[in-house]
């Protein structure tokens, strides 16, 4: 149970029930739409990342599920697992994801990207040579982009690791193809 009541749907802005209308009446989202004065600057950032971001369904979906991994987010493994498949992710590609290490299996930029992550969420920082390898394969804005996705979700793990609300049973995130 969460340690943290979640907002009635019925109790929500227009804006966050648009949001779950998009999305799903996940209970992620129940629980950051108690804030409501972030909520809609957190949901746009959302919007920005799984809808109208620079990186593929596929590419987005293998950092994801990475930076869940390694923070043991089960709630993120849970919805982000499906979504992934749905991606092109196999199973096998799924399962490397929890390595600890190198993530084995990946080419081209994919495993530059996520020696990047992995690099990143474990030590704080990455080194000068993973960074010119990752800036060799992504331009600046994409970059940029790749750290504002992990500043996101490495986020939301350590808010769902710390709330613990339940792993919903039936309703899946929904994204754009």
């Amino acid at each position: 149970m969460s340690r943290i009541p979640l907002t009635p749907v019925e109790s929500l802005t227009p804006t966050a029930r648009d949001f779950l209308r998009r999305h799903g009446e996940l209970n992620v989202f129940r629980l950051l739409a108690g804030a409501p004065k972030v909520f809609d600057g957190w949901s746009a950032m959302v919007d920005a990342q799984l809808d109208g971001g620079s990186f593929s369904p596929r590419l987005r979906e293998l950092v994801i599920l990475r930076i869940a991994h390694l923070q043991r987010c089960a709630y993120q493994i849970a919805q982000h697992t499906d979504v992934g498949r749905a991606a092109g992710i196999s199973d096998a590609e799924i399962g490397a994801l929890s390595a600890e290490g190198p993530v084995p299996g990946f080419a081209e930029p994919e495993n530059t990207v996520l020696i990047f992550v992995g690099e990143l969420c474990t030590t704080g920082t990455v080194t000068q040579e993973t960074f010119a390898a990752t800036r060799a394969v992504l331009d600046e804005a994409r970059l940029t982009e790749l750290l504002l996705l992990i500043s996101l979700y490495y986020g939301l793990a350590l808010v769902l690791n710390a709330a613990e609300p339940d792993i919903d049973d039936q309703a899946r995130l929904e994204t754009s193809p």
